[in-house]
């Protein structure tokens, strides 16, 4: 049971006695640890902060102390919602209640349709939990009642399921570096840039740059949504136009307004050289910059206009260092190229810019469990790792992914535990539910970057070693990197960091070519060509390697010589039989890894192979073992059961997708071939 603390009952409530019936209801799972009364925005208000017992914070994820707000009037209205979420700022309230909830009191049934979600306007947002003040009266002596009323609004609200730009604090989670680094930018004046794939936070992260620069009393931020009709369609002088006649309103600045092509530079030298004289530092925000650039894909004026904008932009800049600007966007190729139509790109080189990844993990993780709790939802610690490294950290995939698995659970079964097996199980479903934001997510680079895109279709579906050979060109995998989709981390093989993106593009291609497999299967009039050009590719690579190896003084592979019966493997062809799999793996086994067995052994070392060769060059070993369990399988399977589980392991990985036998042995042999090339591309890279 609750208490109120001894200095509200013998001060406040001693003056405001009519309070405490009120208050009673709530000592079921709280202490009232504050109260006030307050005459602001035009109203009268009674403040309290309640701190929630332990099987309060357990049962609804509640940390800090709670806001609890009563209206003393007959009717609600919005002046006394404004007036709750002003406190929030005030002493003793600020930095001490938690920012996602509040309890609101009113004589006025109305109240109730305040429940949930609620907004204070353009800048901040949070749940309100709203009260009868009858209906508590009533139930004071119902130690349920509260509960009740908090498991209803806490757990029926979808805190997840919020796909817009996030405005306020609450609701943002990370980016604490980034948003330093930004900050001390803006100080210095200097210009920034921000990219990253769609939904990954851009926006909402210059709202948090915003805030920041308010709280810190730092400039004057003026923010222009540039896919916006009301800019995108204005010509170069006109949002110059815009951009002046909002400064000289904020900042109550008189002139002259010229806006035509011929006098606007005089127009915005002056108002930016007013702000100056005033001591006032000026930020601009350009989200969406792509719509106003030479690469604008709805309005052509742009893609010449472009340059006298900034052009305008840069030489008012060079003389006032009280101006700055951020923009933000998908496409950084704005601030990339350095020529447009023949003129030197007035962005180049002005603008320092940064990729948003996704969360990172820790960061992913306090979201997660923060608004989870709040809605009855305890997410294990590798249920978060896994939904982490489904969506890399990407805030709204993680985000509607959450909301995707609170709806398969109905509330009157909270609060409840989400486990790695609750995720899995449900994981097809939610693929599909997310697939339409999945082509949101990498729609720009297909659309920008199709080269690269092609490339990132080729490492979904598989064919990695073409991904590798065509990476060698740095323009066809550069964005990919950047943007985080692609990663490869220690020399090691690249991989698709977003897997759930990864398999709606694999899908995605696999409809466009007609194949149920995600994994790209060689078609059978090109496997004969196929495997000869691999086998060809893998020999050269093999050499180069060994001769890689001789330079360093690595440990040797075969000994002087290079693999014996080289000719064996170079006539190798597609696999279609249980005899050509069988005969496919001796030559292989014979080549590749008995040689390795008897140099160690005719240098004394017995396990060679797994020692040396394994730590030296870790990415072949793994499909050197590959060969070496497919050659022992089939004669002793019975004998081994080590080899007989990873053989299992092997087989269900390698042909996932594929039924027919035929097609599984060689969908076998391809994959070996395809990781065989790959892991000798890596160790080459390793070495050079």
């Amino acid at each position: 049971m609750g208490i109120i603390k001894k200095d509200i009952i013998d001060i406040f409530l001693a003056k405001y006695p009519e309070q405490k019936e009120m208050l009673k209801p709530f000592l079921n799972g709280f202490d009232v640890t504050y109260a006030d009364i307050y005459h602001i925005n035009n109203t009268t208000l009674f403040g309290y902060m309640l701190k929630p017992e332990d099987f309060m914070k357990d049962a609804f994820g509640l940390k800090q102390e709670i806001l609890l707000a009563y209206s003393p009037y007959d009717s609600f209205e919005p002046r006394a919602l404004q007036a709750t979420n002003m406190l929030f700022n005030m002493f003793p309230y600020m930095n001490r209640i938690d920012t996602l909830n509040c309890f609101i009191v009113s004589k006025d049934s109305g109240v109730l349709s305040y429940a949930g979600i609620t907004s204070f306007g353009s800048e901040e947002s949070r749940s309100v939990v709203p009260f009868v003040y009858d209906e508590l009266i009533l139930n004071s002596s119902d130690n349920w009642y509260i509960r009740n009323v908090l498991r209803k609004n806490f757990f029926d609200v979808d805190l997840f399921g919020y796909t817009l730009p996030l405005r306020d604090e609450a609701s943002f989670f990370g980016r604490q570096q980034i948003a330093a680094r930004y900050i001390d930018a803006i100080k210095r004046c200097e210009n920034r840039g921000v990219f990253g794939l769609r939904k990954t936070g851009k926006t909402s992260f210059l709202f948090k740059i915003d805030r920041i620069i308010r709280e810190q009393h730092l400039g004057f931020v003026f923010f222009y949504d540039c896919k916006s009709p009301s800019y995108r369609r204005l010509h170069w002088n006109e949002l110059l136009g815009e951009i002046c006649n909002n400064i000289a309103k904020r900042l109550g600045i008189r002139f002259r307004e010229e806006y035509t092509e011929k006098n606007i530079i005089k127009s915005f030298r002056y108002v930016i050289k007013a702000a100056s004289d005033l001591h006032k530092r000026i930020i601009l925000m350009f989200d969406e910059i792509e719509y106003i650039s030479f690469k604008s894909p709805l309005d052509e004026h742009w893609k010449t206009e472009f340059i006298d904008f900034w052009q305008t932009i840069w030489s008012v800049q060079s003389l006032h260092r009280n101006f700055v600007f951020i923009i933000s966007g998908v496409n950084p190729s704005s601030i990339e190229i350095d020529m447009v139509n023949g003129v030197q790109n007035p962005l180049f080189g002005i603008v320092q810019s940064e990729y948003l990844h996704g969360l990172t993990e820790e960061e992913a993780r306090t979201m997660i469990r923060t608004l989870g709790r709040r809605m009855g939802l305890k997410f294990e610690f590798d249920a978060i790792k896994l939904l982490f490294d489904q969506f890399n950290g990407h805030p709204m995939l993680l985000r509607l992914a959450c909301s995707f698995i609170n709806r398969q659970y109905s509330f009157d079964s909270r609060p409840l535990t989400v486990n790695v097996d609750n995720i899995k199980r449900i994981q097809p479903e939610l693929d599909i539910e997310l697939a339409y934001y999945f082509h949101h997510v990498v729609s720009e680079i297909q659309k920008f970057y199709p080269e690269e895109y092609e490339m990132f279709e080729l490492l979904a579906s598989g064919q990695t070693s073409d991904f590798m050979e065509l990476s060698t060109i740095a323009e066809f995998t550069k964005h990919l990197y950047d943007y985080g989709l692609v990663a490869r981390e220690n020399s090691k093989l690249p991989y698709v960091k977003m897997p759930v993106a990864g398999r709606y593009v694999a899908t995605e291609l696999a409809k466009k070519e007609n194949r149920t497999s995600l994994y790209r299967i060689i078609n059978q009039s090109e496997r004969t060509n196929w495997v000869t050009q691999r086998i060809k590719s893998i020999i050269r690579d093999l050499r180069q390697l060994e001769k890689a190896i001789n330079c360093h003084s690595g440990p040797k592979l075969f000994g002087e010589n290079s693999f014996p019966e080289a000719e064996r493997f170079a006539e190798l062809t597609p696999v279609k039989s249980e005899t050509d799999f069988e005969n496919f793996f001796n030559v292989c086994n014979k080549c590749f890894v008995e040689s390795i067995d008897n140099y160690g052994k005719s240098i004394g070392k017995q396990k060679y192979f797994f020692t040396e060769i394994k730590n030296a060059y870790p990415t072949l070993f793994e499909v050197l073992h590959r060969i070496r369990v497919y050659r022992h399988s089939g004669d002793h399977l019975a004998l081994v059961p080590d080899v007989a589980r990873k053989y299992n392991e092997y087989w269900k990985e390698d042909t996932s997708g594929f039924s027919l036998p035929e097609e599984q042995r060689f969908i076998v042999q391809q994959r070996l071939l395809e990781s065989f090339l790959t892991s000798l591309q890596i160790e080459i890279d390793s070495l050079t």
